[in-house]
């Protein structure tokens, strides 16, 4: 037997533990801020709905009008609450999202610059093989010459679950402004979630389905955009199926965590207050509110890429105003119009391949590459909601509302005006 370790050498040992021991200790310290983080909103969570709990109760901030708080107060209530909810749940959901694919990253980090990204690099797309001769000599420019944005499915099952955390904030704060300040429920809004709502619904998702296939002829047959080829999954390791799933329940959440606050509670509850103050009839007042909700979806997509461009903002307004335009023509429910959002966004992108206010996909049935140097015709990264065609679109949706429900007939909104 040769000797046995020295003195030095344990103390080598002693030392190489130690340093083992300390990845542990540090992902302990990385995972620390994180979950105070976590914990400081839900903190604020508390607060906000607390103090508005407290003043609903105590009746401030109370109209002689309205006989309830005044709708400046409900609606800086509801804006504030809604955000910090919504942080709140994104972030839990992030972090249940990040177990569920095997990640390790620290309980309560923030989204990395990846889970950002509205695009992933490491995706080469298009294949030049499927390209025509003019777009293969346009495919080496710098950036994205074909402005779509592509991430893998394991990315959009990430975006599906905060989105759906979104939706729970939503709700949350809608149904809390509802039961505290306002008085009603949400079957009052028009989420009746009835037999009639759910009919509506399916009839607004073809609208939507059958007005963005209006936009995709147009603009293949124009040569704005290019046919590549069907069934196309960016990231060939996963499953087509699959992807498409996850988009379908990002959408399915968009719809409701935008048609439910803001073409419901806002434009519900800003109609009430128009009639009451300014003795308009509960028409006239309707359409009023319905300009403003409609600026302010506007300001929810400015973040978006392209959001900014004038031609995309000014289609995004004729989108809140079409969709207002669902709820009036509908009698104030919300079903139509929340079948015609998803309708529209899951076919722009994972029907047809268009860019859906820059929303990224990582898989569709149809594959198409728009033409680079026709950006400004078809919208470019904000895709058609940034084109010519869109407000073309909005015009045969609003048509065929009218052709399936007619012109809404006295007494619209009735009992939001009072």
């Amino acid at each position: 037997r040769g000797p046995g370790p020295s003195v030095g050498d344990m103390a080598v040992d002693k030392k190489k533990k130690e340093k083992e021991k300390r990845p542990s200790n540090t992902a302990t310290a990385r995972a620390a801020p994180g979950a105070i983080l976590l914990g400081l909103r839900g903190l604020a969570v508390l607060a906000v709905f607390s103090i508005g709990h407290t003043l609903a109760a105590n009746g401030a901030f109370l109209s002689e009008v309205d006989q309830k708080m005044s709708i400046w107060a409900r609606l800086f209530f509801f804006i504030v609450a809604q955000a910090v909810a919504n942080e709140f749940c994104v972030l839990w959901m992030l972090q249940l999202a990040r177990r569920l694919c095997g990640e390790s990253l620290p309980f309560g980090a923030e989204m990395t610059p990846e889970e950002r990204a509205e695009n992933d690099p490491s995706i080469v797309w298009p294949p030049k093989d499927l390209l025509s001769e003019e777009l293969r000599r346009l495919a080496d420019r710098k950036g994205q010459p074909f402005f779509l944005n592509h991430v893998t499915g394991k990315r959009r099952f990430k975006d599906a679950c905060t989105r759906f955390g979104m939706t729970l904030g939503s709700v949350f704060t809608v149904w809390c402004t509802c039961r505290w300040m306002d008085k009603r429920n949400l079957a009052d809004l028009g989420l009746t979630l009835d037999a009639p709502f759910w009919s509506e619904a399916l009839v607004g998702m073809v609208v939507g389905i059958t007005i963005v296939a209006f936009m995709f002829v147009v603009e293949l047959q124009l040569g704005w955009i290019h046919f590549l080829r069907f069934f196309e999954v960016f990231d060939m390791s996963e499953n087509f199926a699959r992807c498409i799933l996850y988009d379908v329940v990002f959408h399915l959440n968009v719809a409701l965590n935008e048609e439910l606050p803001v073409r419901g509670w806002m434009l519900y509850n800003l109609a009430e207050a128009v009639h009451s103050h300014l003795g308009l009839a509960p028409t006239t007042a309707f359409l009023a509110a319905l300009v403003v909700e409609s600026a302010f979806f506007v300001v929810m997509h400015l973040q978006s890429p392209g959001g900014t461009e004038l031609k995309s903002m000014i289609n995004i307004f004729l989108g809140g105003l079409a969709g207002g335009l669902n709820v009036l023509f509908t009698g104030g429910r919300l079903g139509f119009t929340l079948g015609w959002h998803f309708g529209w966004n899951i076919a722009m992108g994972n029907v047809f391949g268009l860019s859906t206010s820059g929303i990224p996909i990582s898989a569709t049935f149809v594959s198409v590459a728009p033409h680079p140097d026709k950006r400004r015709l078809h919208g470019g990264v904000f895709g058609p909601e940034g084109g010519f065609v869109s407000p073309f679109a909005y015009a045969l949706g609003i048509a065929l509302l009218w052709l399936v429900y007619g012109f809404p007939k006295g007494g619209i909104l009735l009992a939001a005006a009072g």
